[in-house]
């Protein structure tokens, strides 16, 4: 599968994990920001309806036994793993290991380092994943409503970054169309 493909078929996965769950980033009196976690599984879920059915797709998926570096090893102490991933469970190599997913709602108020292509990136060099992503929704909240400005940056096992810095997902117009759609939505 070509990059842009992919790309698409993850933009897709995140309109619809948007506008189907949109209450899951609008704040709600008594309740806390949506964790990484719970993102990536709707997310995961959305994007199981985009992807061959030769793939699986996985949240939070920890390979038993799986032995990580020093280099890849979230904060330098405690194993993570990936948000989620696309692979061909039981299997090993480029040739089964797709898509890996670094989720944060807010880089900003994540634990540092951890909202990190760097991390990212040396698990997909460690297990050959073709393609990594860092998605960072810049979740912002106020009092009345949400506001999601998603940004990715994207690695290839071959190339290695795609872009320096983390890109917008939506051009501004496609943006502005998908929160009002989610918005509608919950009016509902």
């Amino acid at each position: 599968m070509l990059l842009a493909d992919l790309q698409a078929r993850v933009r897709i996965a995140l309109t619809t994990t948007l506008v189907d769950q949109w209450t899951l980033f609008a704040p709600s009196t008594g309740t806390s920001r949506p964790s990484d976690r719970t993102i990536s599984f709707h997310l995961g879920w959305a994007l199981h309806g985009t992807i061959e059915k030769s793939w699986d797709v996985d949240a939070d998926y920890d390979r038993s036994g799986m032995v990580l570096e020093e280099s890849v090893r979230f904060d330098g102490s405690r194993v993570r793993p990936p948000h989620l991933i696309v692979h061909q469970r039981g299997r090993l190599g480029p040739e089964h290991n797709l898509l890996l997913v670094e989720l944060t709602a807010d880089a900003s108020a994540a634990v540092p380092g951890a909202a990190d292509l760097t991390v990212a990136h040396a698990i997909q060099q460690r297990f050959g994943y073709r393609y990594a992503v860092l998605l960072d929704l810049r979740l912002r909240e106020d009092t009345s409503t949400a506001d999601v400005q998603p940004h990715w940056q994207w690695s290839t096992l071959e190339e290695g970054l795609v872009t320096d810095d983390p890109v917008p997902v939506y051009t501004d117009d496609v943006l502005a169309d998908v929160t009002a759609r989610a918005r509608r939505g919950v009016q509902r």
